[in-house]
């Protein structure tokens, strides 16, 4: 039936990186067998190197295991866990039936097997922070995709580590008004919610294109008439910015409507956002021309090579062309917007790594992530645009840094949520599980959103189970108007932990605070330097202008690999032998002797 593949188990994933005391560095993690769980649709197995002697297959069913936590408060559950059917399957988890009606967050299983051969069982930090009450508890991995074979879960211990985040956007000389929305989402991350909503039609149907304010725009007015508030946040897309019809005098009066509502928006004290479903840049068709099977539009042909990086790209390529032609004509209306002092919230390539947008083609990381930089260093350095803040949308199929840009290039990481298989549900949990998953992927660096959600989620639930989200931004028409009745627009939009326009300072009056420190990371001087390079079976440390007191490494999930060093080391080149792990995405831990930590991605060759 296959060799079962151990590794060793952590107890509180990457929250073991700062000092465990007290109360929860005593606590063992308790061990819960699959088989002993209540199965629906689910399969027992018998193998030997199973621990217990069995597994369960859950198919396409659900497994609800019935827990003691020692005290009410925070957990972390593992699973043991095999997944040889894809290279990844996402699974909705549930916590004692959820009063909110909503899975607490997904866990996303990857692949530890060739497909369909035997069981290959890994450890899994699957939920990193999840409330639970002092003994009995109910906690279920419940189909999304289906297919994964559990062995066993244990739940431990959480201990949280703090954010540590920088103190300005990426953006080169970024405006003062991309600072002020910048310090504004930092100074109220973790203490309060901003409300935000995507919208749809934004001019008036006058035939003269005339554009909406945003009291009169579709969403926006329904949520002002179901709850007496406004978001404080605005949603919009330069979906008809390009393509083949852009030039088309409907496609025009849309997007110079976005662009009016935008600035009319934040000079009423608001956030702009926008995102861009980008179609096919050699304007071959027009409708859908974004997803990937509407469109034959193939990046990997703008490069030289497979060597997908951002200094590779052919320019000769017509790919290429049309790539450069659409990023400088959206530049344009951006400058437009910086040239009049507005800011915007910038999210391009969104949901790449679902692979339903032709830049995330067939799943392949490289050219989007070249690419995102691409657009980064053209829109910042040629065009010269500093009124931009730079958000990345993240999936959890555990390949999160295989796709992710980089620290340098992203102040903003997103997830956005739609229950699966019935996106319209109504389901209004925290979603902490994502939540905490993110901010261990990214090592606790990033402001973290719900850039796009389905059901609203409750406010209540977010501060009961610390699910610290930056914003929430439902999608528009019926996600607005169905799915979130205006019972719960009312109640959300009038809670103390949500942040409504009326309740914005002015962009005006708020004032950037130069000696604000609050969770900014530790700035490194430029004689302080630490990278790290993988090389075949080591990884090579560099070290300059400060000393070391460990090193680390992690796989995505958080669960530690090796402890690569103890031993003080102070400036030049380290190497370590990484012999006998499978080439993986990780992070390298690395601690100085001043206690300052330095988080590093890395890739096991």
């Amino acid at each position: 039936m296959g060799q079962i593949t151990r590794l060793p188990l952590m107890v509180a994933a990457v929250a073991v990186l700062t000092a465990l005391a007290g109360p929860a560095a005593a606590q063992v993690p308790v061990r819960y067998e699959a088989e002993a769980a209540t199965g629906n649709n689910t399969e027992t197995v018998d193998l030997a190197s199973a621990s217990g002697g069995k597994y369960v297959r859950m198919k396409e069913g659900s497994l609800t295991f019935n827990v003691t936590a020692p005290s009410a408060g925070f957990h972390t559950v593992w699973i043991f866990y095999s997944q040889t059917y894809d290279a990844s399957k996402t699974q909705n988890f549930v916590v004692n039936g959820d009063v909110y009606g909503t899975p607490s967050g997904t866990i996303g299983f990857p692949q530890t097997g060739a497909i369909d051969g035997p069981p290959v069982f890994k450890n899994l930090k699957a939920i990193g922070k999840v409330r639970l009450r002092s003994g009995a508890n109910t906690l279920a991995i419940a189909k999304s995709w289906g297919y994964v074979d559990i062995d066993y879960i244990e739940v431990g211990p959480y201990v949280s580590e703090p954010f540590a985040i920088r103190g300005s956007p990426v953006t080169p000389n970024a405006s003062v008004n991309a600072k002020k929305i910048y310090q504004f989402l930092r100074e109220n991350f973790q203490s309060k919610v901003i409300s935000g909503v995507m919208t749809n039609t934004v001019t008036v149907n006058d035939g003269r294109y005339t554009p909406c304010v945003p009291d009169s725009q579709a969403e926006m007015a329904h949520i002002k008439r179901v709850s007496g508030k406004l978001p404080a946040l605005m949603g919009f897309d330069f979906m008809h910015s390009s393509g083949l019809k852009s030039d088309d005098e409907w496609f025009t009066g849309y997007t110079n409507g976005t662009l009016s509502l935008a600035e009319a928006f934040f000079k009423r004290g608001g956030i702009p956002i926008y995102c861009w479903h980008w179609k096919d840049p050699l304007k071959k068709i027009e409708e859908s021309a974004f997803y990937s099977d509407k469109t034959t539009f193939d990046l990997t042909k703008a490069f030289k090579s497979a060597d997908y990086t951002e200094t590779n790209f052919n320019e000769n390529s017509a790919e290429y062309k049309g790539i450069v032609e659409d990023i400088d004509r959206v530049a344009g209306y951006l400058k437009g917007l910086a040239d009049r002092g507005v800011p915007v919230l910038w999210r391009p390539l969104h949901e790449a790594a679902g692979g339903w947008f032709w830049w995330g083609r067939d799943k392949k990381p490289e050219p989007c992530r070249a690419l995102y930089r691409f657009m980064f260093d053209r829109m910042t350095r040629r065009h010269g645009l500093n009124n931009l803040i730079w958000v990345w949308t993240t999936e959890e199929s555990g390949r999160e840094l295989d796709w992710y840009p980089g620290d340098d290039v992203v102040d903003i990481v997103g997830r956005d949520y739609y229950p699966n298989p019935d996106q319209r549900a109504k389901e209004h949990g925290s979603r902490v599980a994502s939540f905490e998953n993110i901010k261990s992927i990214f090592g606790a660096k990033k402001i973290i959103a719900l850039s796009e959600n389905g059901a609203l989620p409750h406010p209540d639930s977010l501060v009961a189970d610390g699910a610290e989200w930056s914003w929430f931004m439902p999608w528009y028409g019926d996600f607005t108007t169905d799915v979130n009745v205006p019972a719960i627009w009312s109640q959300t939009m009038n809670h103390s932990y949500v942040i409504t326009l009326d309740k914005m300072p002015g962009w005006d009056n708020y004032q950037i605070n130069p000696t604000s420190a609050r969770r900014a990371a530790p700035e490194t001087s430029a004689r302080q330097r630490i990278t790290v390079i993988s090389r075949r079976n080591s990884l090579e440390l560099n070290v300059k202008g400060t000393d070391v007191r460990s090193v680390e490494l992690f796989d995505l999930r958080g669960a530690r690999l090796a402890v690569l060093s103890r031993d003080r080391l102070s400036d030049g080149k380290h190497s370590f032998a990484v012999n006998g792990l499978a080439r993986q995405m990780c992070f390298v831990r690395v601690t100085g002797v001043d206690r300052r930590v330095t988080t590093l991605s890395v890739g096991i060759n």
